[in-house]
Parts: C-alpha cells; structure tokens; sequence
C-alpha cells in the first residue's frame, strides 16, 4: 500500500483535512505494533489448543531428562 492510498484513506475516514499528513506516522505505528504481537505470539511456551499441552509437557519432560 502507497503513502498516497494510506492518507486517501485516511482523510475519507476521518473527514478532517490534513489527516492524510498523519497516515506515515501510523502506518509506522502499526506495523510496530504487529511486531510486537507477532514477537509475543511466537515467545509463548505452547498454544492453547485442547492437544498442545501435552505434547508440550512431553517435550519439557524429554528436555529435563536429557540434562
């Protein structure tokens, strides 16, 4: 997506002239945000779907015995 769509968009959404002008700034905020997300999503230990736990629980189990 180009600056130019982004601040389109932006100043249709808002209805407020010099909006499109801010559209940079949060585009960069965004995708900062998506990081950090992306980065959390990725540090936790298991997902929560009803069959990860137990396989997580094996693996830290074969993890311990290999020590």
């Amino acid at each position: 997506m180009d600056d130019d769509l982004l601040r389109r968009i932006a100043a249709d959404f808002n209805g407020v002239p010099g909006t499109g002008a801010r559209a940079e700034r949060s585009a960069s905020l965004v995708a900062d945000t998506n990081k950090r997300i992306a980065d959390a999503a990725t540090a936790l230990p298991f997902d929560s779907t009803p069959y990860a736990f137990p396989q997580w629980l094996a693996v830290l189990d074969t993890s311990r015995r290999s020590k």
